[in-house]
């Protein structure tokens, strides 16, 4: 069998798997009576970005490459919303989008290199996962902590035990640490 044809099979067996994941889904939802309209709607997300991924990992070359990012990118904003939905937490896009353009791609990625043994793409999915878990936790945390963007008490910015005073003192430290280590390497030769 040529190359083309093999590809065919891979993206037909990518295409059949997808479909029992929908068909199972679809059967658990119709078994539990659930209203996969209000609770399931994510997953019209989540299996097309499965998807374009399975596609990606089937395809060769640079056309599989952008496939497979673009599925990881899909498929973890489906995942995202799957949870904004079950939480009813939709304003964690604030720092969320990380974990979608990061995390996903980098995913994508990673997983080319597991099936093409491609080092050059587990290290730069390896640096865009980092990345993105790093800039979720900072960001996370600023807009949960420090702004408070949950409405939850005891945001950072809130009237109670000095809280109105934090944003300041935060940018007093930024600008103290920044001005003492320019002045510190400067007095090195």
């Amino acid at each position: 069998m040529d190359d083309g044809g093999r590809r065919w099979l891979g993206g037909e067996a990518a295409l059949g798997g997808l479909l029992l994941v929908l068909g199972t889904l679809v059967l658990v939802g119709q078994a539990l009576e659930l209203d996969m309209g209000r609770v399931g709607w994510p997953f019209f997300v989540i299996v097309p970005g499965l998807g374009l991924l399975g596609l990606g990992l089937a395809t060769g070359g640079r056309l599989g490459e952008v496939w497979a990012t673009a599925g990881g990118v899909v498929t973890m904003a489906g995942l995202v919303l799957l949870f904004q939905n079950a939480t009813d937490r939709f304003e964690t896009w604030a720092y969320a989008w990380t974990l979608v353009f990061l995390i996903g791609s980098g995913i994508g990625r990673w997983l080319l290199d597991v099936l093409r043994d491609r080092r050059d793409l587990a290290a730069s999915g390896g640096r865009l996962i980092a990345a993105g878990l790093v800039a979720f936790l900072v960001l996370g945390v600023f807009f949960e902590v420090v702004v408070g963007i949950g409405g939850r008490d005891g945001a950072a910015f809130g009237y109670g035990a000095g809280g109105r005073y934090v944003l300041a003192a935060l940018l007093i430290l930024a600008g103290v640490v920044l001005v003492g280590r320019r002045l510190l390497a400067a007095g090195r030769p």
